[in-house]
């Protein structure tokens, strides 16, 4: 099935870029076709090594040539979307004036590719400039506690730009008492990771009660649970795997083994105590396991879309096949449901429906 839609979506990609190409070369009259034409659709083919590299990971060459791919299909999306944009406006003007334009000209064309560039660097930009977000939730807790929540890094994943140690830095600036890691780590085959780095530069992270994390669904799609705990070992951080820890004695913060990954039912894995209670779940629309249980359940997973209108379709995606909400802070009546857009991205390197995010939590 998943090769079949594969199959259909380079075709359909192929088509559009033809028509493209097409269109070029018409606008700026450019003679010698043929070979023009070959050169556009050699040039397209490029994003198809993003496909390349999501199959075979931890070849070199194959990594270099999927990050321009991702950068170059990321400006024919939102050239697309600048061009359909120019030409509706033409459109709408030409009927008023009642006067015939060339809806596709050469000025349209550049016009839509500057608007596009523009566009992808602004997103690039967006994904390094983290956007801190406060919330204040009284859970029962006697003193107070400030929790930072990160996620979807995905470290290792091709098309990312993410300084790792920009956001061990971006973390402590927020003086947490408690550091989670809500899932999406890392996204690549652990071998072909720099596991010293990561356990020098994540060892960095300064808090009061620790660090912990969980798994996401993109660990297991290179790694099996064995090797996703053992590239923790070295680092600080506390791999909750299906199990409940105390903070401070004071609130119970219990970290489930990610969908994608097999685990246990959520009441198998609760203590039977009083104490404020915080799951963490990768993804969000498993919420109501944890909605008669918890106070507080923290998610990633969504990306919010990452790119536009990729926020439009998750968010119908998960009201229409799960009944969950996609972004943001959820209340329901005594339980709260956050979701956090994340700090890394995957594939683009850019953010276009809200900048990476750091959640801080006054509780």
């Amino acid at each position: 099935m998943r090769i079949a839609i594969l199959i259909v979506g380079a075709i359909v990609y192929y088509i559009v870029w033809l028509m493209i190409s097409k269109m070029i070369i018409k606008a700026f009259q450019m003679k010698r076709k043929l070979p023009i034409t070959i050169g556009l659709l050699s040039l397209g083919t490029i994003p198809l090594f993003c496909v390349i590299d999501y199959i075979w990971r931890g070849i070199p060459f194959v990594e270099f040539i999927a990050y321009v791919g991702y950068i170059e299909l990321g400006f024919f999306i939102y050239f697309l979307l600048s061009l359909g944009l120019i030409m509706l406006i033409k459109k709408i003007i030409s009927a008023i004036k009642k006067a015939k334009w060339n809806l596709t000209s050469k000025s349209s064309i550049l016009v839509a590719s500057i608007m596009s560039i523009v566009i992808c660097f602004w997103g690039i930009l967006a994904a390094q400039i983290p956007e801190y977000t406060y919330h204040k939730m009284d859970i029962g807790l006697e003193e107070k506690l400030k929790v930072t929540v990160v996620s979807d890094i995905h470290y290792g994943a091709t098309g990312s730009f993410l300084s790792l140690e920009n956001m061990v830095k971006n973390i402590n600036k927020t003086n947490p008492d408690l550091v989670l890691l809500v899932g999406d780590v890392f996204d690549n085959k652990t071998r072909n990771l720099d596991h010293s780095f990561f356990v020098n530069t994540m060892n960095k992270i300064t808090s009061k009660y620790g660090t912990y994390a969980i798994t996401g669904n993109h660990e297991f799609m290179q790694n099996n649970l064995e090797e996703i705990a053992s590239f923790y070992e070295g680092t600080h951080i506390k791999l909750l795997l299906d199990e409940e820890v105390i903070i401070n004695d004071a609130v119970r913060l219990l970290g489930r083994i990610d969908y994608r990954g097999g685990r246990k039912d959520l009441n198998d894995i609760v203590s039977d105590s009083d104490l404020p209670l915080i799951v963490l779940d990768h993804q969000p629309q498993f919420y109501r396991d944890a909605k008669e249980l918890a106070d507080l359940q923290i998610s990633g997973h969504t990306h919010n879309g990452q790119i536009f209108p990729g926020e439009i379709l998750i968010f119908f995606l998960n009201l229409i096949a799960f009944q969950s909400p996609s972004d943001g802070v959820h209340r329901y009546n005594d339980f709260t449901l956050a979701i956090t857009r994340g700090y890394g991205t995957w594939g683009f390197p850019m953010r276009l429906t809200g900048p990476s995010q750091i959640m801080v939590f006054e509780l």
